[in-house]
């Protein structure tokens, strides 16, 4: 009997069982990416909200379908080294050699629209807009001063402008809007009763804008347009038992490139609107916001903010004050 044509009944069956696994020993292991978004994260100041946009652009790069890792570290590294160098962050000679670079290399367009995007958020002069400003008032129908509240934040790649508002009193509690759900009535100081504001949204440091009440934040009022784009419907910054019909609002920035018009701007209901611009020419910058009317030739209110370095009650984070190149920043 010839044994040896034995195993090859077998060994044949082992073969194939052993198959995939010397398959997957030839797969091409995936290289990590060289840039880790949480170290470059841990290393920027906290009051850095461009560098935390720049680890915005690393994670936007590493998340790439269309490129190869070692295209993705060549922009991530890029980007890092912006994150930890805010030097030179905003130098346009650099920031251009580099995008030609990449199209030297056709690079694809989503490639080079992380880079594009990661130098308007952190150099548009629209950042001038964000921070925390607050604004000290008096009103005859409340017993002190109240602190007006606008934390403004701007993605100046998207022209997206969001304003979280409210009136406080000094030191005291929040006036409007109501600290109540939806459909809920407050009684103010007064005995008057006060509605849930129209436009509300719950704020607990999450970075989620809530519908109801966790009991971990507070209400705040939120405008929020698209430069030249997309607008919200308003309701004005007091208390109300009746709110009624909301006014229809959008914004435009104007030719300076700074000054931010929103508002009813095609006068389709009151012609309500007001201009929002940062002072650049005193120092520190302050807030302007005036209050104008399409059917007047008169500015209606004017309103100066001072701004805080405190943390946006959205997302927990600080941001610095907008500063002139060479001011110093301060708590």
């Amino acid at each position: 009997m010839n044994i040896c044509k034995r195993p090859k009944k077998v060994c044949w069956p082992i073969l194939i069982m052993l198959a995939p696994f010397y398959m997957s020993c030839e797969k091409e292991e995936v290289a990590a990416p060289s840039v880790d978004p949480e170290v470059t994260l841990e290393q920027l100041d906290a009051l850095d909200k461009g560098g935390r946009w720049l680890v915005t652009g690393i994670e936007e790069a590493n998340a790439l379908n269309s490129i190869s890792q070692t295209e993705k570290d060549l922009i991530a590294e890029y980007l890092n080294d912006l994150a930890l160098q805010p030097e030179l962050r905003c130098d346009d000679t650099a920031h251009g050699a580099f995008v030609q670079n990449l199209q030297d290399q056709a690079y694809p367009e989503d490639a080079l629209e992380v880079v594009e995007r990661a130098h308007t958020r952190v150099c548009s002069i629209l950042n001038y807009h964000e921070g925390y400003w607050v604004q000290e008032i008096s009103d005859p129908s409340f017993p002190s001063p109240l602190e007006s509240i606008n934390d403004v934040h701007i993605d100046a790649a998207t022209g997206s402008v969001t304003v979280y508002a409210q009136l406080r009193l000094l030191n005291g509690p929040v006036q409007v809007p109501a600290q109540v759900n939806p459909g809920e009535y407050a009684i103010n100081m007064n005995g008057d009763s006060v509605a849930f504001h129209p436009n509300s949204v719950y704020l607990n440091g999450s970075g989620q804008e809530l519908a109801i009440a966790d009991g971990t934040g507070q209400w705040w009022v939120k405008h929020a347009w698209v430069l030249d784009g997309e607008g919200y419907t308003n309701w004005p910054l007091i208390p109300a038992q009746v709110y009624g019909e909301g006014l229809w609002a959008t914004g435009t920035l104007l030719d300076d490139g700074l000054t931010i018009q929103v508002g009813d701007l095609d006068n389709s209901h009151t012609g309500e609107f007001n201009l929002r611009k940062p002072l650049l020419d005193q120092a520190p910058i302050t807030y302007e916001i005036r209050n104008n009317n399409l059917n007047s030739d008169s500015t209606t209110n004017l309103a100066n903010f001072t701004c805080r370095e405190i943390i946006s009650p959205l997302d927990s984070l600080a941001r610095a004050c907008p500063q002139l190149p060479g001011e110093s920043s301060s708590n």
